[in-house]
């Protein structure tokens, strides 16, 4: 799908719609979310299916002042500590995969304009992450469970049904592993209990206007390489 004929801002009409003019999105307006707007989309989501009917997810949304206090003391432990994730992030890829991700960070950089040499700029476009990329509301998903194969699938799940339900209603999101870079701090900063795990997170807002970062639409494998009929 051209890039240039994505449009996403506004509500979208159909489900189709929303998957195919969704992607992350890095910049955000200050304008803060109706709290019916956010209560209209985790509630609906808690629709996702699960294993067995197991709901594996606490969902916690945090906007305003909190939510900066928490991007301040997220951005200060990336910057003098080493994440300690609760979940084994992923150490190896296939080789095409490995290339598109290289792509993939090859594009960003470059409408960012940030030189792949550049590791300051680089570092700094990545501390973005922990200040949510400026969006009025972070979301931090957490689970009580011992985590498997199936209970990341069915988080997944429920995460995928938040990006489209956001979408649906004019909003843009950025689903982001380094939330949960830092649980502890996460943890500390929402009262959470120590068996409560800090998976990962989302930022969410309105997608700032006339940005080069916005309009990045990442491609996608063809059909014909990746389905098979039988």
């Amino acid at each position: 799908m051209n890039s240039e004929l994505i449009s996403i801002h506004g509500k979208t009409a159909t489900i189709t719609e929303a998957l195919e003019t969704r992607h992350s999105i890095r910049e955000y307006l200050p304008q803060p979310i109706p709290e019916t707007t956010l209560k209209t989309i985790f509630e609906k989501a808690l629709r996702t299916p699960s294993w067995k009917n197991s709901q594996p997810w606490k969902v916690h949304i945090v906007s305003g002042e909190k939510k900066d206090l928490l991007a301040r003391n997220l951005t200060k432990a990336a910057r003098e500590s080493t994440p300690q994730p609760e979940t084994n992030w992923p150490e190896s890829y296939p080789s095409d995969a490995k290339k598109r991700m290289f792509d993939l960070g090859m594009k960003i950089y470059g409408v960012a304009g940030i030189d792949r040499k550049d590791k300051e700029a680089r570092d700094q476009f990545m501390l973005r992450n922990f200040a949510f990329f400026g969006a009025p509301t972070a979301v931090f998903i957490t689970s009580k469970f011992d985590l498997n194969f199936f209970v990341g699938i069915d988080l997944g799940c429920f995460v995928q049904s938040v990006l489209l339900l956001a979408r649906e209603e004019g909003l843009g999101t950025c689903p982001q592993a380094a939330l949960g870079a830092f649980p502890d701090v996460v943890r500390a900063s929402l009262e959470l209990p120590k068996e409560e795990k800090v998976i990962m997170g989302l930022s969410i807002g309105y997608p700032k206007p006339d940005s080069d970062l916005n309009r990045f639409h990442t491609p996608r494998e063809s059909a014909e390489d990746l389905l098979r009929f039988y």
